[in-house]
């Protein structure tokens, strides 16, 4: 009985020596793996040998989320079964792909898989993103004018995950500080971003300014868009206005230059007249001789001045 006994224990011993040896042949690895929405993943995984690499083949591929027990996804190549996910596939052994990506693909897995060495698993992550479109934007009012009061908008929607919005002027200083964002996520599982900038008196040595959106590793997504409003001047200081007062100046300045030679003529003519009236009463109508130098020189004299 005894000796009995020990034939289990030493059979047991050795086959979990071989099980162990069986399992310690490999060691399989998988990189994190991020995809975009829509557009297939690629989950690249390896095999690497604790010993002089053998020829692998894999009898069982094991898919499963963290969490659960059932697998999302098993393949068995050698007798052609196929369960669970469809989307999922064995691109290049051990390395898997995910077609069609969506949001709910986002989370960490399990990969298990038994071959002719052994069996191994090995946990990897999916991360999932989506790029916003280009960023618009527009203002409040519509016509900006130079010191006068401004709202900015920014919007940019359909990405994942949230992300955010910075704003620059044509310095590159950062206003975004002076901003307020809003995100709203839609039934899609995808964002729309929002962004408004205010300003009391905007000065139109800022622009043209421009948002950039930034995913949720502030990393700059490609394109960004730069404002093509135009920052009028204020109407009191603009060209036009100017132009008014000058032309209503100049009007003034000839009116003026008129009535002031008017005056002075006038002012010529009386004084002639004064001059013309003494000589007419120095000289009585009954004490003239019109054949005299004198009143002839006088009469003359009166003759000019009244014309």
């Amino acid at each position: 009985m005894a000796s009995a006994n020990l034939l289990f224990f030493v059979l047991m011993l050795s086959s979990v020596r071989v099980g162990r040896s069986s399992e310690s042949l490999f060691k399989l690895k998988c990189q994190p793996a991020v995809g975009v929405i829509g557009q297939t993943t690629h989950i690249s995984c390896s095999i690497e040998f604790y010993t002089k690499p053998k020829p692998v083949v894999i009898n069982t591929v094991a898919l499963t989320r963290s969490g659960e027990k059932k697998s999302c996804f098993t393949i068995q190549p050698l007798e052609n079964i196929r369960i669970g996910d469809s989307r999922f596939d064995v691109e290049k052994e051990p390395s898997l792909q995910l077609h069609n990506t969506a949001i709910s693909d986002e989370g960490e897995y399990r990969y298990l898989i038994r071959t002719n060495l052994g069996q191994d698993q090995v946990r990897f992550t999916i991360n999932v993103t989506a790029k916003y479109s280009n960023p618009i934007i527009t203002s409040v009012p519509k016509e900006i004018v130079n010191d006068g009061a401004a709202d900015l908008y920014c919007n940019a929607s359909g990405g994942y995950p949230a992300g955010t919005i910075h704003w620059f002027d044509q310095s590159n200083t950062n206003w975004t500080k002076s901003a307020t964002l809003q995100s709203t996520q839609g039934n899609d599982g995808l964002f729309t971003l929002s962004s408004k900038l205010s300003f009391q008196k905007i000065d139109s040595l800022w622009a043209p300014f421009r948002c950039v959106v930034l995913n949720s590793k502030y990393e700059e997504e490609e394109g960004g868009t730069t404002s093509t409003l135009e920052i009028k001047d204020n109407p009191e200081n603009s060209p036009s206005t100017s132009s008014t007062v000058n032309n209503s100046i100049a009007g003034v300045v000839v009116i003026g230059s008129l009535i002031v030679g008017l005056l002075i003529v006038l002012l010529f003519k009386r004084r002639r007249n004064k001059r013309a009236v003494p000589m007419e009463h120095t000289y009585p109508e009954e004490e003239k001789d019109l054949n005299e130098p004198v009143y002839k020189k006088a009469a003359e004299a009166e003759e000019i001045f009244t014309v």
